[in-house]
């Protein structure tokens, strides 16, 4: 996944977005750190100090910093025009910019962004590693609720069963993200049915998703990967014409099944991969936050280290 220099993108034709950026790389400076908080919004940078641990202080801060670049990237909107609220279920979305949806996500090494525009879009990373502390018999039986009986057979009928299961849970995660429902949604009514082994060199777009059991829900796209040997993500959009709206999140009304067939094909016509971020294009953002000082530095430096 090379990286790919944003100023040679023609913005005006940017419809979507898949981006990534690799935490474990980034070792950050002071003057690294105080410039990442000078670029966001003060309860941004508040939230980021609570973290104990520098590892998701890193990965929280890489993920406010993308959110803001893409929207940059997209619009032109200078960095101090961009500003992000949250709804009750505490999903970020944009103030006065109604035509995009963006979704940021992360864990393991990676923090990973979608956006689209017009369209609701959900994305989840997870990395495959083992669970600590716990065998693999009794963290699924402590997650058994969490998928549906087909799901199970799946899971449990794969050549890498953990893998499998982290790849389902992206499937969830990315769906429930890009409704916006939250916790609120019992994960047994949604059931997933893939088709196709992960791979690292392309989406994997044939996965079908149920509702309640039995209606297929056609207006939804799932984008699957590998993002490396050791992490996979997961992107759900609604590819719909105008999906995106307030009314619409949470709802959804199915489309035809050649709609969806055309949809499938467009999709492997825009060749959709992800552009790995250096971080000079995230700290190349302009200072909105003037009241950052040594402080920041300090906190950021005092949390404990631990490995990702």
């Amino acid at each position: 996944m090379p990286a790919k220099i944003l100023s040679r993108m023609d913005t005006q034709s940017i419809k979507w977005l898949r981006w990534a950026f690799n935490c474990k790389l980034w070792k950050p400076t002071a003057a690294e750190w105080l410039q990442a908080n000078r670029c966001i919004q003060g309860e941004e940078m508040q939230r980021i100090e609570r973290f104990v641990f520098q590892s998701p202080a890193i990965s929280a801060m890489v993920g406010r910093l993308l959110l803001r670049k893409s929207v940059q990237t997209v619009t032109h909107l200078e960095n101090k025009s961009i500003h992000f609220l949250r709804t009750s279920e505490g999903r970020p979305y944009l103030k006065d910019v109604n035509d995009l949806d963006v979704n940021v996500s992360h864990h393991g090494d990676w923090v990973v962004l979608a956006l689209e525009r017009n369209h609701q879009v959900g994305i989840d990373v997870m990395s495959l590693n083992r669970p600590i502390n716990i065998s693999i018999e009794e963290y699924f039986h402590l997650m058994r609720r969490q998928f549906t009986l087909s799901e199970w057979e799946q899971i449990k009928s794969a050549d890498n069963s953990l893998h499998e299961f982290y790849r389902f849970w992206c499937l969830k995660e990315s769906y429930v993200k890009a409704t916006g429902v939250g916790l609120n949604l019992d994960l047994q009514k949604i059931s997933f049915k893939v088709k196709e082994k992960l791979s690292a060199d392309c989406f994997v777009i044939s996965t079908e998703m149920r509702l309640d059991g039995s209606v297929e829900a056609s207006d939804w796209l799932f984008e699957e990967k590998l993002l490396d040997s050791n992490h996979c993500v997961a992107v759900c959009t609604n590819p719909s014409p105008s999906s995106l709206s307030v009314s619409a999140v949470g709802s959804s009304t199915a489309q035809p099944q050649e709609n969806y067939d055309s949809l499938r094909t467009n999709h492997r016509k825009q060749q959709k991969s992800f552009t790995v971020i250096p971080t000079s294009d995230l700290l190349s953002l302009e200072t909105i936050n003037f009241n950052v000082g040594v402080d920041a530095w300090n906190n950021f430096n005092n949390k404990t280290f631990s490995s990702r």
